[in-house]
């Protein structure tokens, strides 16, 4: 039997050693990133409260590296997972939370960013191991959200999720109610898997 989601992962494999622009070329208006446009060229839609294909469950996440001489890839930068929305904590539980749905199995596509090549796409799905860890990240950030505090979190707080600020103008607010049922303001942060966390799934992968 096939399993759901094995077209999107041979699909995205097809791609090894292309460039994004011959797999996804830029939109005349040169809106959306390279996540987007590889999206797109699965077949996929950008979505909020659900994963990228409903169907197989998977979420579609793109991770830039560098390729050092001797072919290692280092992962660059964390990545985006969901926001961090305080009016949307306070109402869930890790198992009905966005960011175990989109962590559950995630096609990771790695994009040299130096020569936008793409690398050997890769599926991810938590082990009891990561799940636990992931689980006691998202709890203790998702805590301090719905508190109110997610202001105060430092991005060093997390072992694989952590909290970064998610708009790009630092005036951004956007009104919130606490768990306490205060109303507060405050600047729209996401959940980021950490760098050295997607760094680890690279080289347990392509060990």
């Amino acid at each position: 039997m096939i399993q759901p989601g094995n077209d999107l992962l041979q699909r995205a494999r097809a791609w090894a050693g292309r460039s994004v622009v011959d797999v996804a070329p830029a939109p005349a208006s040169h809106k959306g990133g390279i996540g987007q446009r590889l999206e797109q060229a699965l077949g996929l839609k950008p979505r909020f409260d659900d994963v990228d294909d409903p169907v197989s469950g998977i979420e579609v996440k793109t991770l830039p590296i560098a390729v050092a001489a001797d072919g290692r890839a280092r992962v660059l930068e964390s990545t985006f997972v969901t926001s961090a929305s305080t009016s949307t904590l306070v109402h869930e539980t890790w198992a009905s939370s966005r960011v175990r749905k989109k962590v559950s199995r995630v096609l990771f596509v790695p994009v040299e960013r130096a020569s936008s090549r793409i690398g050997c796409a890769f599926l991810y799905e938590p082990d009891d191991v990561d799940e636990k860890l992931l689980r006691a990240d998202w709890e203790d950030l998702s805590d301090l959200v719905a508190a109110g505090l997610g202001f105060a979190v430092s991005a060093r707080r997390g072992q694989a999720l952590q909290l970064r600020p998610k708009a790009k103008n630092a005036k951004t607010t956007t009104k919130a109610v606490t768990s306490a049922g205060e109303e507060i303001e405050l600047r729209p942060q996401g959940f980021y898997l950490r760098a050295r966390f997607t760094q680890r799934l690279i080289e347990q992968r392509f060990r």
